[in-house]
This record gives C-alpha cells, structure tokens and sequence, in this order.
C-alpha cells in the first residue's frame, strides 16, 4: 500500500527512537489518540501469508513508529483529557459501538495487532508470538506477567491465562451481538493448551489478524464473558490487563479511567520506568464544537480536532499546540434499503448514484482537503479507485440519472438521518445532498430523527433510505460487507446487500486471498461487479485528518494507523 499519498505531513519535527524489546512491539512504541498513519507492503514475515511459521515479537517494522513533539525522559503524573459528541454506550467490551468501544484497548490487551497501513508492524499484546502452521490454524503464546489490575469486580489480580482468549472468542462467536461481526462466519474451534491459545478457523481468512487485534476482539478476564453475571458487571465497571482502569462512567458527562498499577509493560529506554505515564485518562462529552475548541485553547483538553484545514494551519502557527495531518478513514454514506420499494429496482439505485457529484462536497464541505469515495474509500490505498479510474466507474452522469428516474416512472423515497447532527459535518452534507437529489428529479421526504431513534432504526433496519454517520474504517473489509446478505456484521444490522450469489463470491475471494497483490486485484474486481448491479451502500468522500495537540503532550505516535497508534500509548506523557 505504499505511495506518495500516504507519506506523512506534520507541523511538527518528527523523530524515532530506540525500540522497547520487551514490548513486544514489531517496531518500537509510543503513546497517544487514535491516529490513521502510513503504510508499505508486506515483507517475508508477513503474517497473512500462511504456512510461514512463527512471527516473533521485535521484527523491525519497514516503516518503523515515528513520534511526534518528542521529549526525554518521559516524567510520569498528568491526566489526559479527551472529548467526544457521542454518548458513551455499554461497557461491555464485545457488544459496544458507541465512544465507549474506542477505548476498551486501554482497558483491557488484544491478542496481537497487525497495522492495517503497515502490514509488517505488529504490536504484540497477551500474545507474544503467533505461528501459523497451515492456513487455518493460528498458535497464540500468551505472555506471562499480563496481570488483571485492582478492581472491585471479585476478580483475582492474577497473570491471564490462555483460558481468558478461550472465553473471550467463544463469546464473540455466540454473542448475537458482537462486534466482530465478520470474523464469526471463520471461527471453529478455540482451545487453551498451556500457554497456547488455537484458533482453528472455517477456511483461510486474509483480514485474520487485523480482526483480533482491532477493539472488539479485546480480552477481559474470563470471570467477565464467561456467564451473563459476569457479563452484567463489565457493563458499568472493568476488571483488565491493560494500561488504565475504568473507574467511573456518567453517561452524558464524564468517563474516568485510572493509571493501572500492575500494567506489566515497562519504558526500556528510561530505566525501566513504570507505564503507562499519565496518571488517568478522561472523557468529557461535549457536544457542541465551539464549547469543544473553547476548553482544548483553554488547555481543560489536550487534544482537539480541527474542522477545517485552515484552523489547522491556524493551531500550528501557534506555539502552544501541535498538528497532524492523515487520511482519514470516515465518511458519510448514502444507505438504502435493497429489501424495500423502490430500491429493489437496481435502476433506482442506479439513479441515485449517478445524482450525487462528490466534488461539490469535497469543495463546500472540506474546500478541497478531500477525496471522493467508490465502495471502497481512497484512504485504504490501491483498493481503491481514484481519480479518473474512480470517475470511470463511478460517473456523476446528471443525464443518466434523469433518465433512470423517468424510465421508472418517477422515483419518491422517505430518507432518514439523524437530525441537528454536526458529527464528520453531517449538517453540512445533508442539504447538498437534497438538492443533488431535486436536480435529478429525485423526490426526497425528508425524515429527521433524534441521535437515539435514528441508530436504531439504522441498526435495526427499520429504513428505506439513511443519510449516515459512519464509524472508521481502516481496511476495505466493512465496505465490502455493506453489500453482503449479512452486512457488515454478518447479522443484518445497519445495511445490508442483495443477496446476489456473484456478489457474495466476489466479496468472499477478497477474504481467503492472502497474497497482496492478488487481494487487491479481488478487492478492485468485486467492486466493478458490485456497480454492475448497483450498489446498495455509497460512500460520498473522505477528508484529510487533522488533529491538534497542546504542545506539553509529548511522544505521540504515527505511521502505523488509527488502531495499532492507539495500542502503543503507554509512553506518552504529559509535560506539568
């Protein structure tokens, strides 16, 4: 996935450091936000390709973890605060989707990630190694010392065990309501067997270790999946491994995480400091984006996120803070209901996308710091289409679609969205969107819902047509899966495909192709076949990125992805 795009642009000086051995990390460590990064391909040792053997921890990563406002030594003590629009949602850790689920690798340790930009750099977690001995089997060695912190659960403060993955996986693939959804169609059989933990999977699954190591496939103690009292518990309160402990949660205000005491990770490069650094990690609900900006130049948060490019440029003149700027892995998507009149007409469909010009939303909306969307965002790199090979395949043809509109006799459709919501600018899509719709004579009876009802109507698919938020995506996986029978989580929630046997073949090839190259030739094919038939699902444009800092944070991470970024955070610490 290399290319000139993905190379990083910063306002800050970017350093690298010496790698933390005993992390475990295929590259080296850091500590921060949820960040995207970038990539290269993979290497000998890549891990998607089976049969290779064992990946130990400490490979060094081609691209290699690179930190920004770096300062040493890293001085323990400060709180983190962060903010979020959205409500916080369960705390349970395989079910959540709400901001909540953004947080549960603070909370507890994934098996192992694998970057979705870098496939080389891998951060080994629980696990210190995995072995893939044939293309259905994955050999986890859990680390020892990976001890369950204090907590008020009833659960032991003792070192996990192979046992926990068990009952972690044997939940995610029972669990209705799981998350990782798209894993559990591989899943067969979980075993403990001292400190290896097996997976045997259904068939080869190409997205195999980006699925274990993304927030739905965290792993709690066994004591909180394994029975639904236990389940209960983990809702409100937390009982893990990893960095911070979750110690309060008061939904519409505040969530308040603690620096765990026995996290077992220690900073190699000073003196085998404890981490992680901060003492806590906090996050306010704040809704409103002028309150937001307000408290991050006030210095009451410590990071912010720009809306435009020009803030951005704006926060990084300034001494006191610092910027980033990624692709993003968010958008806003057009949902339609392939279950319901008129969209099982695949010409209405159709009409729909030839109406929606993606350039007037890069330009309004983002004044150009954007990129439009085929079924697969550009973000994801070679996956996708771009530019004049996106507008082959994906044309804004105001013509054709008036003439798909008539050849139907007309088309009115009542459209749903979650009203006053100015999340990933919603506000300001919707009514481009409406009067790209009025231009084709497309009639659109606008139905606005409040956050609460609107999800789970979305989630429920009780809908003919959505204008959606949409949760990051840093893989081509997701997208696919919106045109599948099952949808994203192979359980019919949130949108869904048409069931069409060719699709459904095309969309299962990109899964059990481990090869690179091939798996993007796969990718790219399903989707050219997926608008032969008209797509139920369309991503309208990705912006750029940005993400201000107030400049005492110091060691944050980039160029390995939103998730694997997040993973590495111990080391980040807060300037007094």
């Amino acid at each position: 996935m290399a290319g000139s795009y993905w190379d990083k642009v910063t306002e800050q000086r970017i350093t690298r450091r010496r790698m933390l051995k005993s992390a475990g990390v295929a590259g080296a460590a850091a500590g921060a936000v949820w960040l995207v990064g970038c990539g290269s391909d993979g290497g000998t040792d890549d891990p998607k390709t089976p049969g290779t053997g064992s990946t130990p921890a400490g490979t060094q990563s081609a691209t290699g973890l690179r930190f920004l406002n770096e300062k040493n030594p890293p001085v323990p003590g400060g709180r983190y605060v962060a903010s979020t629009g959205a409500d916080f949602g369960t705390w349970d850790a395989h079910v959540s989707v709400a901001a909540a689920a953004n947080y549960f690798p603070r909370i507890y340790p994934v098996l192992v990630n694998q970057s979705s930009v870098d496939p080389d750099f891998r951060y080994f977690d629980l696990a210190e190694s995995v072995e893939n001995p044939d293309e259905n089997t994955w050999n986890f060695k859990i680390r020892k010392g990976v001890k369950i912190g204090p907590n008020d659960l009833g659960v032991p403060e003792r070192d996990m065990t192979a046992e926990d993955a068990v009952a972690t996986y044997t939940r995610i693939k029972s669990e209705p309501k799981a998350g990782n959804g798209a894993i559990k169609p591989f899943l067969d059989t979980m075993t403990a067997n001292g400190d290896i933990f097996t997976i045997k999977t259904t068939k080869p699954y190409a997205w195999f270790l980006y699925r274990v190591g993304i927030f739905t496939s965290t792993v709690p103690p066994k004591e909180l999946t394994s029975d639904q009292a236990g389940i209960d518990k983990m809702r409100t309160k937390s009982a893990g491994a990893g960095p911070f402990r979750f110690s309060s949660s008061t939904e519409g205000e505040i969530a308040k995480m603690d620096r765990n005491p026995s996290y077992y990770r220690k900073d190699e490069n000073n003196s085998n400091a404890a981490l992680p650094y901060w003492e806590g990690l906090d996050l306010r609900v704040i809704r409103d984006r002028a309150t937001v900006k307000t408290a991050f130049n006030d210095g009451q948060i410590s990071v912010y996120g720009p809306e435009s490019k020009a803030e951005a440029d704006s926060y990084a003149s300034q001494s006191g803070f610092f910027v980033t700027k990624d692709p993003g892995t968010t958008f806003i998507s057009v949902a339609m209901n392939p279950e319901k009149d008129p969209f099982k007409d695949d010409r209405v469909r159709k009409a729909i996308g030839y109406a929606i010009n993606r350039d007037q939303y890069v330009q309004i909306v983002y004044q150009g710091d954007a990129e439009a969307n085929g079924l697969v965002h550009w973000s994801t790199g070679r996956y996708a289409f771009r530019g004049d090979e996106l507008k082959e395949v994906q044309p804004f043809d105001l013509a054709e679609a008036k003439k798909l509109v008539e050849a139907v006799g007309g088309i009115k459709v009542k459209m749903m969205y979650p009203a006053s919501s100015n999340i990933q600018q919603h506000d300001k899509h919707l009514p481009i969107f409406l009067e790209q719709m009025k231009a084709a004579g497309i009639e659109i009876e606008q139905d606005p819902k409040d956050f609460g009802t609107w999800y789970s109507d979305y989630q429920t698919l009780n809908y003919t047509m959505s204008l959606s938020l949409n949760q990051s995506y840093e893989t081509p996986e997701v997208p696919l899966d919106a045109h599948s029978a099952g949808g994203p989580l192979s359980d019919r929630s949130f949108f869904i495909g048409l069931n069409d046997p060719e699709i459904e073949a095309a969309i299962q090839k990109t899964k059990t192709t481990f090869d690179l190259e091939e798996q993007i030739t796969a990718v790219r094919d399903a989707q050219k076949l997926i608008y032969s038939k008209g797509p139920t699902w369309l991503p309208l444009v990705t912006p750029f990125s940005y993400v201000a800092y107030n400049k005492k944070v110091h060691n944050i991470p980039t160029g390995v992805g939103g998730a694997t970024g997040g993973l590495v955070s111990s080391v980040a610490w807060i300037e007094a």
